[in-house]
């Protein structure tokens, strides 16, 4: 399977740097439409627009966990989250990674 190099861009009006960083991830972060610069070889760069995210609420898991009995053990937050949530985070998490990773020159 080939690598590709996928880098964002945004201008970005802001203060200073920290402001200007901030606002391009949260921009990221919305879910909102982004185009990305998608490069598989050094002649080669596509430009490609990804659609905007629809997230689903997130269910309540499990159900019991509404009125819990008074011998439930408590259960840290992360494991009541279901697995296509985790998936969904996981993916913002490696977008914001590879967004800042881009930036790097």
């Amino acid at each position: 399977m080939p690598f590709f190099l996928v880098t964002q861009t945004s201008l970005v009006e802001a203060r200073d740097e920290q402001e200007a960083a901030q606002t391009g991830v949260d921009r990221l972060r919305s879910g909102g439409q982004v185009t990305v610069s998608v490069k598989s070889d050094e002649t080669t760069i596509t430009h490609v627009v990804v659609a905007a995210m629809v997230e689903e609420p997130l269910p309540i898991w499990p159900p019991e966990a509404v009125n819990p009995p008074h011998s439930a053990v408590a259960i840290p937050e992360a494991a009541s989250v279901a697995p296509e949530s985790r998936k969904l985070i996981l993916k913002r998490m490696l977008a914001d990674g590879l967004a800042l990773l881009g930036r790097r020159t």
